[in-house]
C-alpha cells in the first residue's frame, strides 16, 4: 500500500508559524513570501482535510487538531536529527583528557582549532581536573585516556612523553609591586604576602635565587594556580607563576615579573600502555610533543570560519 506523505516544504512552512505564530516571520525565516506560506498551510490543510490554524486578529494559533499534527511532525523531526548526528559523529573517535583547569585554559583550549583541523575524525573530550592524584586515578579508572601533568608521576605503570618545558618566576600586580617599597632582592620577597599552590612550592624558586629559607607557610593557599594567579592580579600578594599560565596576563600588564631569577617546569602527557596503543591516543600525544601545538589567536580562528 503505497503511503502519501505530505510534501517536507509544507512541513517546513508549517512548523514555523506554529513556532512564531506569524506567517510574516515564518516566511522572513525561511526566505519566501508571505503568499507562499500560505499557499504551502493551505496545501497541507487540504492534504490533512482540516484546518491547522485559527486566525486571531494580528497572530494565528493551531487548532487541536494542528497541535496533533505539530507533535507528529517534531516527534519525526527529532528522529531525523538523532539519526543524523549518528551518522555524522557515529565514526568519529574520542580521547578522553585530563588536565588542569589553568592549564587546559590558557594553553592547550587554544591550541585544540589547530588539531582538529588535521585530524577531522578525532573528538577530544576535556576533563578539568584540579589535583593530581586524581588526574592519574583517572587513567588507572579508564575515565581519562591521556593525563596531562607536571613532572612525571614516579610509577611505572605510565608512559610519559614531555611535551613543554616552562619557565617558573614571581609575579604581582604593579600596583602590589609599587605599595612594596625597598624590594631590592629575592630575599625581600619572604617580607610578602606570598601567594602558594601546593604543586608549586616557593622554596626551589628561593634557592635558585640564592636565598637559604624554608618553606614559607605564610599566606594564602591555594589548589589551583589559575585561582593563584587570579589573586595576584587583584593585588592579594605575589604568586610563583608558570610563564604558560600567566603569559595573558603579563601581555596584558596585568602582572608584572618580578628579577630575573627562574626555574623550570616539565609537562608531561602521561597514559596507560593499553590507551596509548590505540591509534587516536597516539595521534593526540604525537600532536602535543611535536611543537605543532601553536597558540590560536581568536581572532584568526573567526577569519577562517567567515572564508
Amino acid at each position: 500500500m503505497t503511503r502519501i506523505l505530505p510534501p517536507l516544504h509544507a512541513l517546513a512552512a508549517f512548523v514555523e508559524v506554529a513556532r512564531r505564530r506569524s506567517f510574516l516571520q515564518a516566511a522572513q525565516e525561511l526566505s519566501v513570501t508571505p503568499s507562499a506560506v500560505s499557499h504551502r498551510i493551505k496545501a497541507l490543510e487540504s492534504h490533512f482535510g482540516t484546518t491547522l490554524f485559527s486566525r486571531q486578529h494580528s497572530s494565528v494559533r493551531l487548532t487541536p487538531q494542528g497541535e496533533l499534527i505539530l507533535d507528529a511532525v517534531m516527534t519525526a523531526l527529532g528522529a531525523l536529527e538523532n539519526a543524523q548526528q549518528k551518522l555524522l559523529h557515529g565514526h568519529l573517535k574520542t580521547v578522553r583528557v585530563s588536565v588542569g583547569q589553568a592549564f587546559a585554559r590558557n594553553w592547550l583550549i587554544e591550541r585544540l582549532g589547530g588539531f582538529y583541523r588535521l585530524q577531522r575524525d578525532i573528538n577530544i573530550d576535556i576533563n578539568g581536573a584540579r589535583a593530581s592524584r586524581a588526574k592519574l586515578d583517572s587513567l588507572r579508572s579508564g575515565e581519562a585516556d591521556v593525563a596531562i601533568h607536571d613532572g612525571q608521576p614516579g610509577s611505572k605503570d605510565f608512559e610519559c612523553l614531555e611535551i613543554l618545558k616552562c619557565r617558573v618566576f614571581p609575579v604581582c600586580s604593579p600596583a602590589y609591586r609599587d605599595a612594596l617599597h625597598g624590594l631590592e632582592t629575592p630575599s625581600d620577597l619572604l617580607q610578602a604576602c606570598l601567594l602558594r599552590v601546593s604543586r608549586q612550592p616557593w622554596r626551589p624558586w628561593f634557592k635558585a635565587a640564592g636565598v637559604v629559607c624554608q618553606e614559607p607557610s605564610h599566606g594564602p593557599l591555594f589548589s589551583d594556580s589559575g585561582l593563584m594567579l587570579d589573586a595576584a592580579v587583584r593585588g592579594q600578594g605575589i604568586a610563583l607563576a608558570r610563564d604558560v599560565l600567566a603569559q595573558h596576563h603579563l601581555e596584558m600588564g596585568r602582572l608584572v615579573r618580578l628579577f630575573d631569577v627562574s626555574i623550570e617546569c616539565v609537562y608531561f602527557a602521561i597514559c596507560l600502555p593499553q590507551a596509548g596503543a590505540r591509534p587516536e591516543v597516539r595521534t593526540f600525544i604525537d600532536w602535543l610533543s611535536t611543537g605543532h601545538t601553536e597558540r590560536e589567536e581568536p581572532d584568526a580562528a573567526e577569519s577562517r570560519k567567515a572564508r
